[in-house]
């Protein structure tokens, strides 16, 4: 698993240095933001909600983020999602 920070920033990938639109979606505190840096060091987005059950509240689904949808600059593949994925499950297990 790669060490994250808030700043969308793991080990071996700076995420939000490609446009000005995607560190303030990143970094932004006056919200709360849809793009994300996840605990396994790959960058997701928000793409809907779910309900669980025995919860009040609906539940986000998330999806990996290949590609800036700002600017277009490619920010990981699905080789090094599948791979911090893996890493993360061995963790786990």
């Amino acid at each position: 698993m790669s060490e994250t920070d808030t700043n969308g920033r793991t080990a071996d990938h700076t995420f939000g240095t490609c446009c000005s639109e995607m560190k303030e979606a990143i970094q932004a505190e006056d919200f709360e933001p849809l793009i994300t840096l996840g605990p396994d060091g790959v960058l997701y987005m928000s793409v809907g909600l779910i309900e669980l059950e025995d919860e009040d509240e609906p539940g986000m689904v998330d999806h990996p983020v290949f590609f800036c949808p700002f600017c277009g600059t490619k920010l990981q593949s699905r080789e090094e999602v599948q791979a911090k994925h893996d890493a993360d499950a061995e963790q786990l297990g």
